[in-house]
């Protein structure tokens, strides 16, 4: 057998690994450039700006959202009475086609 005990082999086992290299980490976007001549004041009319923008969206989406809630009762209100209907006519002996 050979000299070198379990616990030497696994020694020298960790001095033989190499050291992992360092990855280089790429940025997902480039930074934004910056424009010396812009304002603070010009930043924040900006902002103020598409935050209105932001605000009147939503205020549309909202509105759409509370007409398709409407729509869809009434929808299912108008389902509700055709199977009531059927159900009317099927006692006449009438059959629906």
């Amino acid at each position: 057998m050979n000299d070198t005990t379990l616990e030497e082999g696994f020694v020298e086992a960790v001095k033989e690994e190499k050291p992992k290299k360092k990855t280089k980490k790429t940025p997902l976007a480039q930074p934004a450039p910056v424009d010396p001549e812009i304002t603070v004041e010009q930043v924040q009319s900006q902002l103020n700006y598409a935050q209105k923008i932001i605000n009147i969206l939503q205020a549309k989406v909202n509105d759409a959202n509370g007409i398709i809630v409407q729509l869809e009762a009434r929808v299912q209100i108008a389902e509700e009475d055709k199977q009531n209907i059927l159900k009317q006519v099927e006692v006449m002996g009438i059959t629906p086609q």
